[in-house]
């Protein structure tokens, strides 16, 4: 798996040491304006100021086939947004990443899964809220979650993701199970008490 650090100076490079313990990774660093190095099966860690990140989240979106990006965040709940992981986002981790935590959340989005920092998953969420079990959506599941919330039918969510109306039913499906919810509504509402979606 090639890994791609966009950032620069001792950020970078103490990420990369970090990456380099795992001999099957193939690590790069990219500097933010030769973006379009990063190959788009990659998985793209993104360790940029915000106003850099937003700029590289706005030409990756930009792609027809986005890679999985982890961002480094100093405020990680302001992170993890709709529009963020509309551009790929699948990871948000604390500036002080540790090794183990960095190749975990690799280890994940790699996977299709999602990779979260504490604090981008209970932003916004009841003190007495339950641990995720929405964790195990996968990363297509919570696009779809995110249709859900903006009142999408399945026939425009097919359209937007270029899938068939029977892929969706499955996500639809699959979503529901995952989250012990009956209704689309209360997918919904369960997904937002989790902090996967924001409305």
């Amino acid at each position: 798996m090639t890994v791609v650090i966009i950032g620069g100076g001792t950020v970078a490079a103490r990420l990369e040491t970090m990456l380099r313990t795992d001999s099957t990774l193939r690590v790069v660093v990219l500097d933010p304006s030769a973006l379009d190095g990063a190959p788009p099966d990659a998985v793209v860690v993104l360790a940029s100021p915000p106003e850099v990140a937003a700029r590289v989240l706005d030409r990756l979106r930009e792609r027809a086939r986005r890679p999985a990006i982890i961002v480094l965040a100093t405020r990680p709940a302001d992170a993890w947004t709709p529009r963020a992981r509309r551009s790929g986002v699948r990871a948000v981790l604390g500036a002080d990443v540790t090794a183990a935590e960095l190749l975990a959340a690799v280890a994940a989005v790699g996977a299709g899964l999602l990779a979260l920092h504490p604090d981008a998953v209970t932003r916004g969420a009841p003190a007495v809220a339950r641990a995720p079990v929405a964790s195990t959506l996968t990363s297509r599941e919570v696009e779809v979650l995110e249709m859900l919330a903006e009142g999408m039918s399945n026939r425009a969510i097919a359209a937007r993701l270029k899938i068939a109306r029977n892929t969706v039913k499955f996500h639809v499906a699959a979503i529901l199970l995952k989250l012990g919810a009956r209704t689309r509504t209360e997918a919904v509402t369960l997904g937002v008490r989790q902090g996967l979606i924001s409305l």
